[in-house]
């Protein structure tokens, strides 16, 4: 008897934990932005923010620290994806 209500307790816990997580996993999809106002940044804008030459550009490019998305011939990156490149030359200590 005593066993089954810890069993019962058990599955009760559960139930709350997937409802949590389940609405968790909803206000995060309504916290990213949709493609439309996400920011898009162009090879020469992004070599100009970062004060990076040509020759630095196709280096990140060729050791996939920078990854872009080729649209026409056009390589564009997204805001995120810079930072998270950025955060990467960070922890291997190269900025």
């Amino acid at each position: 008897m005593m066993l089954m209500n810890v069993l019962r307790d058990i599955f009760a816990l559960l139930q709350e934990i997937y409802w949590l997580m389940k609405a968790m996993v909803k206000t995060q999809q309504h916290l990213q932005p949709s493609l439309i106002e996400r920011k898009l940044w162009s090879k020469q804008e992004i070599m100009d923010k970062l004060g990076m030459s040509e020759t630095t550009y196709k280096r990140h490019l060729k050791s996939n620290l920078l990854r872009p998305i080729r649209l026409g011939g056009t390589d564009l990156y997204f805001e995120e994806d810079i930072v998270q490149a950025m955060e990467e030359s960070r922890r291997k200590g190269r900025i």
